[in-house]
């Protein structure tokens, strides 16, 4: 099984699309050769691409290109399904941009699957290459959206209850009034929260959040 070949980018164990809210799970009803999620910061577009992985046994996630050389997506067009998160990072490099180019036709030539996601839409993407600006905007999108507070207190419980610990709606809703509603900064800060829990073996209460959080 490929997952990672030599690169090491883990993938979250809770980036699951049983625990994405949102019509852009649907992603994996999706046989489109080219795919590509936008959508704002912290609307889930990692999640997405993360969740794609889990759910396909031979897939590869890469993140954070501007890192490495362009020479990493050589023959990644033998891996059933690509995701490659903020492609927007090395666009405007000309020679990621072929490289990119290049992988999305071979891929499509072997039958395989790329996901790209970026923060905007695929015409609005700062492409140099033509032929790539074609592709991409050729591939079929979707959108993420922000979750709605209700929506982010479902998935605030919902993770407590599958880590093994209590988080009352109460609770969620002091924190979602006090604390940057991100899901990226606040999966953050519920990490840090079950950490102190499980080590001191607390129950979640408003008090032990003030205390732990300095709020």
């Amino acid at each position: 099984m490929i997952k990672q070949l030599h690169l090491d980018i883990a993938l979250r164990d809770d980036a699951t699309f049983t625990n994405y809210l949102g019509e852009a799970s649907n992603i994996k009803e999706l046989n489109d050769p080219w795919l590509y999620v936008w959508g704002l910061p912290g609307t889930g577009r990692s999640h997405i691409l993360q969740a794609l992985c889990h759910h396909y046994e031979k897939s590869i996630y890469l993140e954070s290109l501007s890192q490495y050389h362009f020479e990493i997506l050589k023959g990644l067009e033998s891996i059933d399904v690509i995701c490659i998160d903020d492609i927007h990072e090395i666009l405007g490099d000309k020679e990621w941009e072929e490289a990119l180019f290049h992988l999305m036709n071979s891929a499509r030539d072997e039958g395989k699957q790329i996901i790209f996601s970026g923060d905007k839409a695929a015409s609005q993407l700062e492409v140099v290459l033509p032929d790539l600006r074609s592709r991409l905007i050729s591939a079929t999108a979707v959108q993420t959206n922000d979750l709605s507070d209700e929506e982010k207190l479902e998935v605030m419980v919902a993770r407590a209850q599958r880590r093994g610990y209590g988080f009352s709606l109460e609770v969620g809703r002091f924190l979602l009034a006090r604390i940057d509603r991100d899901m990226r900064k606040l999966a953050g800060i519920l990490d840090k929260v079950e950490g102190e829990t499980l080590s001191q073996g607390k129950t979640v209460t408003i008090p032990f959040i003030k205390k732990i959080l300095n709020l």
